[in-house]
């Protein structure tokens, strides 16, 4: 399996991209990981399938290592205008013309759907795994959320949990824990693990500082208003016992999207991938194909 990794610029920004497959000729895959995990974070949680036999892309979310940021880069500049011309560009500058289906988990799940309400033209769909349309989260990730809401005051505090978190590894599987609802389902999947091993590196190499203006800002986000404008079908996929996303978000996601689909794991919550891998590899990958498949058909 040929994968490149590389930056791609945006406004003083290098956003880092995985390529796999890039000799496909088909729509491309680009996927988009949530906000504490790097961009590398989809190698262990994808069915081999997709990673041998469909043409795709992993990108960043800004500031996350290897990611680079601008100079001058702070919290006032995140928001849902600047996030969907950061994907759009980054996009447009791997892929060119060519047609591509967004697959995110929680903010990029989010960022997937904002780049949707904008109308991109170059888009066949959406798959949002535990994403949403407004930033308030419960759980470990919402209290980081109101942490930083509080201000530059608050940061060197948002900052030490961080280190800590990841300095000891018990700490580090035990905060990644909270983020499901069947922990023995998440505890004993051989993807955890690799993927706990696969990120290390990355989560090991971030500069926390650069977390803080995404964090500060998420909890503003806000594209509900937004959704009716989506004209290419979704996915929502959902835990029914999501402790980061209130389940009832995804619901008003599917009623105000006018082509959704709502896939629910049961007794699941924010990481379907371990908590629920056959049927998560299995939707995930019919999804991809009913919206890939009429593209060929139709020469795109």
């Amino acid at each position: 399996m040929p994968i490149r990794e590389f930056y791609i610029h945006f406004e003083g920004h290098e956003i880092a991209v995985i390529a796999g497959n890039e000799d496909i000729d088909e729509a491309a895959v680009i996927f988009i990981p949530g906000v504490l995990a790097p961009v590398n974070f989809w190698l262990a949680c994808l069915p081999e399938s997709i990673l041998k036999n469909r043409r795709w892309y992993s990108i960043s979310l800004p500031g996350h290592h290897p990611s680079k940021v601008a100079a001058d880069y702070k919290p006032e500049d995140v928001n849902e205008d600047w996030l969907n011309r950061l994907y759009q560009s980054v996009i447009l500058q791997l892929v060119a013309t060519r047609k591509v289906i967004l697959v995110g988990h929680s903010t990029g799940g989010f960022s997937a759907l904002n780049v949707a309400a904008n109308n991109f033209d170059s888009l066949l769909g959406v798959i949002s795994i535990a994403g949403f349309f407004k930033g308030n989260w419960g759980g470990i990730e919402g209290q980081l959320i109101k942490l930083a809401g509080l201000g530059q005051w608050a940061k060197p505090i948002f900052q030490l949990f961080l280190a800590t978190s990841r300095s000891i590894p018990a700490v580090q599987e035990y905060i990644s824990s909270l983020l499901t609802f069947d922990r023995k389902a998440y505890n004993t999947s051989p993807i955890t693990k690799k993927m706990l091993h696969e990120i290390q590196d990355n989560m090991q190499g971030q500069n926390l500082a650069n977390l803080f203006p995404l964090f500060n800002r998420i909890g503003e986000l806000d594209i509900y208003s937004t959704l009716e404008s989506i004209n290419v079908p979704v996915t929502i996929m959902a835990g029914s016992h999501d402790p980061v996303i209130d389940a009832l978000q995804s619901l008003r996601l599917a009623g105000a999207i006018k082509q959704s689909n709502l896939v629910v794991f049961d007794r699941a919550g924010h990481m379907p991938f371990m908590e629920r891998t056959q049927q998560f590899n299995h939707e995930l990958c019919q999804v991809i194909d009913c919206y890939i498949k009429p593209a060929i058909a139709r020469g795109l």
